[in-house]
C-alpha cells in the first residue's frame, strides 16, 4: 500500500529590527522547525526589491528607541515599506515601536502619557478579547510613547497609561502589541541599563527579572502559538 505524501510549503518570515544588536533569537526559534526566518535592519529596507519582498508570508516589526513620529529618512522609508506590504494583504505583527508605526498609518496618534512617564515593568494585560488572550497574561511594558484609538482598529487589550495596548486592524491579519512577549534576560538587562539613569521612576531590575522568570515561558508559548496561526 502506497501512502500519499502531503508536502507542506515552508513559509518565509521577515523580521525588521531597529537596533543592530537586537536579540530576535526567541522568535527565530519559533519558526526554525517548519519555516524560514530572515532578519533585516530597518535602515536597509530600501535595498529590498519588490520581487524579494513578495516572497515573504509574514512580517514582524520589532521595537526600538526611535519614535514613530520621526521624520528621519530611515523611518520614512519604513513607512513606504509598510504601505507596500499592506497593499499585498500579508499578515503583519508589530511589537512596541512596530505596533506604533502600524497604528499611525491607520490614524492613531503616538504620544507620551500626560505625566510623561516611562512605562517599564511587567503589567497585567487588561484584556478585552478572549480569542487572542485566552489566559490572564502579564507582559513586559517598556516604552515612553503610546497609541491612541483609531476607527480602523479593534482594541484587543487596554493599557494602564494608554488606551490601546493591543489591537487588530479590522478585516486584516494585522496586529499590534505595545508590550514585549519576546524578550530574553539579556535584552532586559541591556535595556534597563540604558534607561535607568535618564528615567529614575521605573521598576527595579531585580523585580523585573523576578517577574521575567515567572512569566517568561507562558509568554513565549502564547506568542509562538499566535504567530504560527498566521502562517
Amino acid at each position: 500500500m502506497v501512502q500519499s505524501l502531503v508536502l507542506v510549503k515552508m513559509k518565509r518570515v521577515l523580521q525588521i529590527i531597529h537596533s543592530e544588536v537586537a536579540d530576535v533569537s526567541v522568535i527565530t526559534k519559533f519558526f526554525q522547525k517548519k519555516h524560514q526566518s530572515s532578519i533585516i535592519f530597518y535602515k536597509n529596507l530600501h535595498l529590498l526589491k519588490k520581487k524579494d519582498i513578495d516572497q515573504f508570508d509574514l512580517f514582524i516589526f520589532h521595537g526600538g528607541k526611535q519614535s514613530a513620529n520621526s521624520k528621519s529618512k530611515a523611518i520614512l522609508n519604513e513607512y513606504k515599506f509598510l504601505n507596500y506590504i499592506l497593499k499585498k494583504n500579508k499578515p503583519i505583527v508589530g511589537i512596541c515601536l512596530g505596533a506604533q508605526l502600524i497604528a499611525k498609518i491607520y490614524g492613531s496618534k503616538i504620544s507620551k502619557s500626560k505625566n510623561k512617564l516611562f512605562e517599564c515593568g511587567y503589567k497585567k494585560n487588561l484584556k478585552l478579547n478572549n480569542k487572542v488572550f485566552k489566559n490572564n497574561l502579564t507582559f513586559l511594558q517598556f516604552h515612553t510613547e503610546g497609541i491612541s484609538f483609531n476607527k480602523n482598529m479593534e482594541v484587543l487589550a487596554k493599557g494602564i497609561l494608554y488606551e490601546v495596548d493591543s489591537f487588530k486592524i479590522k478585516r486584516r491579519d494585522i496586529y499590534g502589541f505595545q508590550f514585549h512577549p519576546e524578550v530574553t534576560s539579556n535584552t532586559i538587562k541591556r535595556w534597563h541599563d540604558i534607561v535607568k539613569i535618564k528615567y529614575p521612576y521605573i521598576d527595579k531590575l531585580n523585580k523585573i527579572m523576578k517577574d521575567f522568570k515567572k512569566y517568561q515561558y507562558n509568554n513565549y508559548d502564547w506568542f509562538q502559538r499566535f504567530l504560527l496561526k498566521l502562517l
